[in-house]
């Protein structure tokens, strides 16, 4: 009987076993890894959409202009708190500490008693070392009015500082709005210039086949890749204001430049506005640059108030209590209480020139008043006028753009047909053109105007965030 040579797997020792189906186990778990897809690289958060509405929230939300006159509301705020104080009266302690050269004291002649001489100690008045420590406290009991009219000052001036910072806000949004309306002004001026770029190629192309042909001479193709360069040269120009257009929106709206945004929307025709007595009406009542000088009007009045109370007596109660006895003077005393008056009888006139300071300020912001009012009424007419004639210049190129269109085709079947010119084209486009970009510069004209108005009567932030279709 042949003998059968042993297999490899039967020939293997024992632990050179083991060591293969260790390896063999780990086969699929490292399979497992290898079929595992690369990791995903993170999710990008999406681009922040900005309509109208946004504009308006991310210019009270993130606009420096804006947080900065809201400090001013803090720092008047701060000044109400601190007139307020005034009624509480004051709480202190006076220390003080003075070195003599020797001790303050009486001396008195010895004294005679049955032959004998007996001397008699000083009497010390006051220690070589004086020390007070004297808490103190004061309350006013009658000031003339003079606490009472700092308080209303510092409320009016709270809410002069609202009044600027809402004028601050209204403006800023108008910028802003302005910026975010030229975007789409750019944008739309972008396509209209490309769709031209586009035609004035394929206009190229047909005169380039039209002079194979023979039926079309070299200078329309000379004149077509002329319009094409020229063309070329205004889309990038279109382009660049766009870029401008929406760099300037990132800076009103402290978007960085990593950002990625959004901007949706399109320029549209707004609702009709007011009328202009009822325009003004509003304007003149809403404003809120002229609710601040109304504002600073009160205030300069309490402080002429403020400054005529000097004329009358101030009366406060006094207190006082010394915390270090160890170290005082017999003739001072430990507590002490009572009323303390005064009145300034004479001041050489310097009364009366504060008083008439006073009096000048609030009669000269009481001008400015009269003068602010005319201006919004005069902004609210031209608001109106310029909404009025964009309006009808609207309407003109939108019956402008509907005749170039058809003139351009037209033209375009003409010169196919070699029974028009290629200038005929290339006009008809020019005209096509400008007449789609008056249309969008008459919407964008329009809207800034209708919210001009509204930014007069205060109202801007809530009328754009539901204008937009």
């Amino acid at each position: 009987m042949i003998a059968r040579p042993k297999s490899c797997a039967t020939a293997k020792t024992p632990g050179t076993h083991r060591r293969i189906c260790r390896i063999l186990a780990l086969v699929p778990m490292c399979a497992a890894l290898w079929a595992q897809p690369p990791n995903p690289s993170p999710a990008q958060d999406p681009p922040l959409a900005i309509d109208m509405a946004r504009v308006v929230g991310l210019v009270q939300n993130r606009n420096l202009e804006v947080q900065a006159s809201r400090e001013g509301i803090v720092a008047a705020k701060e000044k109400v708190g601190e007139a307020q104080a005034l009624r509480l009266g004051r709480v202190g302690v006076d220390a003080s500490y003075i070195r003599f050269d020797d001790p303050i004291s009486i001396s008195s002649p010895p004294v005679q008693f049955a032959g004998t001489t007996i001397a008699v100690p000083p009497t010390i008045l006051a220690p070589s070392d004086s020390v007070h420590v004297r808490l103190e406290a004061g309350l006013p009991l009658y000031t003339g009015g003079k606490i009472a009219n700092a308080v209303g000052q510092a409320r009016a001036g709270e809410k002069a500082a609202r009044a600027l910072s809402g004028n601050t806000e209204v403006a800023t949004i108008l910028d802003a709005e302005r910026l975010y309306l030229a975007v789409l002004l750019g944008r739309d001026v972008v396509r209209l210039n490309d769709r031209a770029l586009e035609s004035y190629r394929h206009h190229l192309a047909d005169a380039q086949v039209a002079y194979r042909e023979g039926v079309a001479a070299n200078y329309d193709v000379i004149r077509a890749e002329t319009a094409v360069a020229e063309q070329e040269k205004r889309s990038i120009e279109a382009r660049n204001r766009l870029q401008l257009a929406e760099a300037a929106l990132r800076t009103a709206l402290d978007l960085s430049e990593p950002a990625r945004i959004d901007i949706i929307g399109a320029l549209f025709e707004p609702p009709p506005p007011p009328p202009l007595a009822d325009a003004q009406a509003a304007a003149i009542a809403g404003h809120p640059g002229l609710a601040a000088l109304r504002d600073k009007v009160e205030a300069l009045e309490r402080a002429e108030k403020m400054e005529k109370a000097d004329y009358l007596p101030q009366v406060a109660a006094v207190m006082g209590k010394e915390t270090v006895t160890s170290k005082l003077a017999q003739t001072d005393p430990t507590w002490y209480a009572g009323v303390h008056a005064s009145w300034s009888l004479f001041e050489g006139g310097a009364r009366r020139a504060r008083v008439a300071e006073k009096a000048s300020e609030a009669a000269r912001v009481r001008i400015e008043l009269r003068h602010g009012e005319e201006q919004v009424r005069l902004a609210v007419r031209s608001a109106l006028l310029d909404y009025d004639s964009q309006k009808s210049a609207l309407d003109a190129a939108r019956k402008a753009a509907e005749l170039a269109a058809e003139s351009l085709r037209l033209a375009t079947k003409r010169f196919a047909v070699s029974a028009g010119t290629s200038l005929e084209v290339l006009d008809a486009n020019v005209a096509l053109t400008a007449a789609g970009i008056s249309v969008q510069n008459s919407l964008f004209n329009m809207t800034v105007a209708y919210l001009e108005i509204h930014r007069q009567a205060g109202d801007i932030s809530d009328v754009a965030t539901r204008i937009q279709k």
